[in-house]
């Protein structure tokens, strides 16, 4: 054993209590893991596979949370991002590369000392950090990577879940900064605030086959020719998998008062919008 290992084992040793956040008390390991993730001349296989095993057979008889690495990603992490940790259960060890090169997440699994990929996913967002949250009510974290606030204040988060099923780790779905997790329906309802020159949307989602499928939207959008002019739409998955069709649109008003009703209750009455649905086929083929 070389005496950086034995220093990382000791250390870990010492770490005996724990956060809210996961961390440990002492950051000495973490430090030490740190440094390994810098190091250019090391590929992650390498690091996980001759510093953290051994390390990790300790950490299996502990049911509690942790991890190792920074959830946010540091400013001189310039080829690669490295996390590792009981973050979706109190069972499985997972690690989380990202790979700055190809914008690919790497996942791997601990299982008897050798890690597995059990996922690989392109991410098409510039990932600020990552967190940890049950989303769909079956007890297991979601792992969720998000952007870093833009000028408007909003970000976008892109999910990641954990199938037992397929022992895999894979893409669920995306949406933005303002959201209300409702477990017990397995939906999360999405707001989009927008700006003077974004479109504003509310989307509702539904866990379905272990993936966020959007199942309704509502928009107010700017015309393309004249951004003055906005439009209200309202669009809807009939059949939960081929994605929102566009069920009416008509030009936006403040003061229209049946719009406003429209954007407000649309996640609680379903009925005034099979009204408005009605009507507006109704006023089409007349």
């Amino acid at each position: 054993m070389n005496a950086r290992f034995i220093i990382l084992l000791l250390c870990f040793c010492s770490c005996s209590h724990l956060h809210k956040n996961y961390k440990f008390t002492t950051d000495s390991f973490n430090d030490i893991f740190l440094q390994e993730v810098r190091d250019s001349t090391k590929t992650s296989k390498q690091i996980l596979e001759n510093l953290l095993p051994n390390s990790f057979q300790l950490a299996s008889k502990n049911n509690t949370r942790f991890y190792y690495g920074n959830n946010t990603i540091e400013e001189d992490s310039l080829f690669r991002h490295l996390l590792v940790g009981k973050f979706i259960n109190n069972e499985l060890i997972i690690a989380i590369e990202l790979n700055w090169q190809d914008t690919i997440v790497n996942f791997y699994k601990l299982d008897n000392e050798t890690w597995n990929l059990i996922g690989c996913e392109n991410t098409d967002i510039p990932i600020y950090k990552f967190s940890f949250e049950e989303l769909n009510g079956d007890t297991n974290n979601e792992i969720v990577a998000s952007t870093a606030h833009n000028m408007n204040g909003n970000t976008w988060q892109s999910v990641y879940s954990y199938s037992k099923k397929t022992n895999t780790i894979k893409y669920a779905g995306t949406f933005s900064t303002d959201f209300v997790i409702k477990r017990h329906r397995k939906q999360i309802q999405e707001t989009y605030g927008g700006s003077w020159y974004m479109d504003y949307s509310k989307t509702l989602y539904k866990w379905q086959q272990e993936k966020l499928i959007p199942i309704k939207q509502i928009s107010i959008t700017h015309d393309t020719l004249d951004q003055e002019k906005l439009f209200i739409s309202y669009y809807q998955n009939k059949t939960k998998s081929h994605g929102l069709q566009l069920l009416f649109s008509e030009p936006y008003y403040d003061n229209n008062k049946e719009q406003q009703r429209l954007w407000d209750n649309f996640f609680k009455n379903q009925w005034i919008f099979k009204r408005k649905v009605r009507h507006y086929f109704e006023q089409k083929h007349h």
